[in-house]
């Protein structure tokens, strides 16, 4: 009884496992930060390509025109499970944040969806100003 026991657990470990490793679907994807738009309707985007093995390139924007405020990104990433570990630029700029002033982000950094989630987050939230918190999200 307890192989029996043992054997379902396993199964049904693995396969939630499985079942959480999609693969990355590449093309035209939602891009967003919170501080221009909640606009469901209207979020900016990002294009994923696959450029190798397991290996992708992410370039994309959201920008609010009448304000001047933005967020782009590019550069590569690797998927593993829920996680894309990018390498590349972010940068944001929001007029009442960082006194109006782009916030730059280069190098490694964790995009993961945690949960249910069917995004994936920023983990390293934290804008240039030292106080305000940036959700940059890719769907």
């Amino acid at each position: 009884m307890r192989k029996l026991i043992l054997m379902l657990f396993l199964l049904i470990v693995t396969f939630r496992v499985t079942a959480q490793l999609k693969p990355i679907r590449t093309g035209v994807h939602s891009f967003t930060i919170q501080w221009i738009s909640f606009d469901i309707k209207n979020p900016g985007t990002a294009t994923i390509k696959a450029i190798g093995k397991g290996k992708y390139s992410i370039e994309g924007e959201q920008r609010n025109k009448l304000k001047k405020d933005y967020v782009t990104i590019k550069g590569t990433f690797e998927a593993d499970g829920r996680q894309l570990y990018f390498d590349g630029k972010i940068v944001s700029r929001v007029s009442y944040i960082n006194n109006g002033q782009p916030c730059e982000s280069n190098g490694p950094a964790v995009f993961k969806a945690s949960g249910a989630r069917k995004y994936w987050r920023l983990q390293q939230m934290l804008n240039c100003d030292g106080i305000s918190t940036d959700y940059i999200d890719i769907f």
